[in-house]
């Protein structure tokens, strides 16, 4: 009998809503400097002016300019007239490689999720930059499920990120599943941008088992 995705999301979440893997990048200061060098952040969202910014490690097309792979994909697809399954716009969509991806500690840490990657980016959330609280998954059927490292000023109360009323505390460049079907918000009230990475993974009986075999504690 096939489970379902969303029986699948469950059953990991049955393990924790923060769970430490044992993907790590063991430079991530340095993968921020090269890309600060290298590449142009652009507006995370452009329709809310929050200082939050994002690059794309993958994108619809390959490239980078965050559209629509850095935008609410509810509002941009609204906003093109997308709404049958044909042509909707799907975080599974947002898969091919941009030239961030090739970076090597990246490109090791993305290959061990293929071919189950969709949209992955790196956010960095400016002095004053926030999400407000949220649930990354409204519908019965979660199709997604997130991988968050934290790569840079990170730590509250430099940022500050809220899972279900408990502050998460975690290790800089370590892989974290993050259930973020729960109510979540994040803040950075300090005066350095934090920058964290972020991998939307398809929910199938083959990624859940990879979380599960990569759990940093068993």
């Amino acid at each position: 009998m096939k489970v379902s995705n969303t029986h699948l999301y469950l059953t990991l979440s049955n393990y924790g809503k923060v769970i430490p893997l044992k993907d790590r990048i063991s430079d991530p200061e340095d993968l921020i400097d090269w890309t600060e060098k290298e590449f142009k952040y652009v507006r995370y969202n452009p329709r809310k002016d929050i200082n939050r910014y994002g690059l794309s490690i993958t994108s619809l097309d390959g490239g980078l300019s965050g559209r629509p792979d850095l935008d609410s994909l509810t509002e941009y697809n609204y906003e093109l007239g997308n709404f049958t399954p044909d042509n909707f716009i799907k975080e599974e969509d947002m898969n091919v490689p941009t030239p961030v991806y090739n970076y090597p500690s990246m490109k090791n840490l993305c290959d061990e999720w293929q071919p189950h990657l969709f949209r992955t980016h790196i956010i960095r959330i400016d002095p004053g930059g926030y999400f407000p609280p949220h649930r990354d998954h409204t519908n019965v059927n979660l199709e997604s499920l997130r991988l968050i490292m934290p790569l840079k000023n990170c730590e509250a109360p430099q940022l500050t990120f809220i899972l279900d009323n408990d502050i998460i505390n975690w290790q800089q460049g370590r892989l974290y599943f993050i259930d973020t079907a729960k109510m979540h918000y994040l803040f950075n009230p300090s005066f350095e941008p934090a920058y964290m990475l972020v991998m939307n993974v398809g929910v199938n009986s083959h990624s859940v088992q990879n979380i599960i075999n990569k759990f940093q504690y068993r």
